[in-house]
């Protein structure tokens, strides 16, 4: 496997940094809530046979620069764009998983010619677009309790939401190592972007679009998946069988090589 490189770009005054291998068609992955680039290295490597891959370090993630405190939906969108930008790439294919998935859409509402592809990955239009008002009033009150607690008092309840007890369990041991250094102030600074509400913004995303979900995944409703895959003007629904919300893997990796072959060619994903 091709060797994972780190590098970082300032973005608006935001050291943001990021793991990068390959070379070929431009994929960006933007992790999840609760984890950072270093979750998504092993995947690069196996993707960077096929495409330029590059995960982000968001802003108050891993090695990245602490959320300004003024910060709201819209500048989690344009620390997407202006990253993209500054790393020169030519339309990517933006490939979110659960938060990831939110800040995707904020960068592709923002400018979506900008963009190749999306590939949406345990999805939410926003938790106030994918849940219901008392699942998202609980995830608040979850959310705030992890900047509020030790990690060791909440971290394997949260895990086994994301994991099945049958997934890899070096995935896991990863995760669950990133949850020490994950800052708590961080948290609360991505509650604005979390509580968006995609829905009526999700008709003018004209651009490719691919939603994915694990089987067994307990965080990400299906039925809000099927409805984005019906309000994006160019989507399909691809759900990996047996897989959890994290659903990464070689079933994954096919997803995303294909989406970025097809975004070089002019052509959607297939």
């Amino acid at each position: 496997m091709d060797t994972v490189h780190i590098g970082a770009v300032e973005v608006d005054g935001l050291h943001i940094a990021y793991r990068r291998a390959g070379d070929g068609p431009p994929l960006v992955i933007l992790h999840g809530g609760l984890e950072d680039s270093r979750l998504w290295a092993d995947d690069l490597a196996r993707l960077a046979a096929h495409t330029d891959a590059i995960a982000w370090d968001a802003p108050g993630c891993g090695r990245s620069s602490a959320v300004p405190d003024h910060w709201s939906a819209d500048d989690w969108g344009a620390a997407v764009v202006d990253f993209v930008d500054a790393l020169g790439l030519d339309r990517p294919v933006l490939a979110g998983f659960s938060l990831g998935s939110v800040l995707a859409l904020l960068a592709a509402r923002r400018r979506p010619a900008r963009f190749g592809g999306l590939v949406l990955i345990g999805p939410y239009a926003g938790w106030s677009g994918s849940l219901a008002p008392e699942e998202v009033a609980a995830r608040v009150a979850a959310m705030r309790a992890t900047a509020q607690h030790p990690v060791q008092s909440w971290a394997d309840e949260f895990l086994d939401t994301v994991y099945p007890p049958d997934a890899d369990p070096a995935r896991r041991a990863l995760a669950r190592a990133g949850l020490d250094d994950w800052r708590p102030a961080t948290t609360l600074r991505l509650l604005d972007a979390m509580l968006v509400d995609l829905r009526p913004d999700l008709p003018s995303i004209d651009v490719p679009s691919v939603v994915v979900r694990g089987e067994r995944d307990e965080r990400s409703p299906r039925q809000s998946a099927l409805d984005m895959v019906a309000a994006l003007p160019h989507a399909r629904f691809i759900e990996i069988p047996d897989a959890g919300h994290d659903c990464a893997g070689r079933d994954l990796d096919r997803v995303l090589v294909d989406a970025a072959r097809h975004a070089a060619s002019g052509g959607p994903g297939r």
